[in-house]
């Protein structure tokens, strides 16, 4: 027999419908939905975090190689002693090409000119430095001519092309090496 629903004021009776609880299933989904919405969002802010410190900290590396750059460039201006083996930073031995990828900070702490005046930081603890490496020398009369008849008593124009490295390193530990040649010319009253 059937339960039935009385209605005490119209005195109607009504059947009692039985609930599958579909409506519970459909919330839980949603619900399950809706958590895994959130926490793809936060995923990605969080990426998106990562990711900009990241950019921060290679902006801030590449503006310490480049002010290292530009100390080495002071350094070797005119006006400025040529630079020799009792130059801060001055490399007595030649370098292969891509050199800097297998140097430590440590290498370039003992070898590199390090330099202190970046942003406050301390160049011990940033590794911001620079090095410069022998020159390549050009001897002629000027862009591209060699000279073929040297005399003792003229001035003979040598170009000397240094090869300069600079290592920056941001907060995080990002490192960047960043290269630039100047070049000298210089006059010289010797033979070939």
């Amino acid at each position: 027999m059937k339960k039935q629903l009385v209605d005490v004021m119209s005195g109607s009776h009504k059947p009692i419908q039985t609930q599958s609880g579909a409506v519970l299933i459909v919330s839980l989904v949603m619900l399950l939905l809706l958590t895994i919405i959130g926490i793809s969002a936060v995923d990605m802010t969080t990426l998106d975090t990562r990711v900009s410190a990241n950019t921060k900290d290679k902006a801030l590396a590449f503006d310490a190689a480049e002010a290292a750059l530009n100390t080495a460039g002071n350094a070797l201006a005119p006006g400025n002693p040529l630079p020799d083996s009792s130059t801060p930073g001055f490399l007595t031995a030649a370098e292969p090409d891509n050199w800097w990828h297998d140097k430590a900070e440590s290498w370039w702490a003992t070898n590199g000119e390090m330099i202190t005046d970046f942003a406050g930081r301390s160049s011990g603890s940033a590794g911001i430095g620079y090095v410069i490496e022998q020159p390549v020398e050009i001897r002629g009369g000027g862009a591209g001519q060699r000279v073929t008849n040297v005399t003792m008593g003229q001035p003979q124009p040598v170009t000397r092309f240094y090869r300069t490295t600079a290592r920056g390193e941001g907060p995080g530990g990002t490192e960047v090496h960043v290269q630039s040649v100047y070049a000298r010319k210089v006059y010289l009253n010797t033979a070939e």
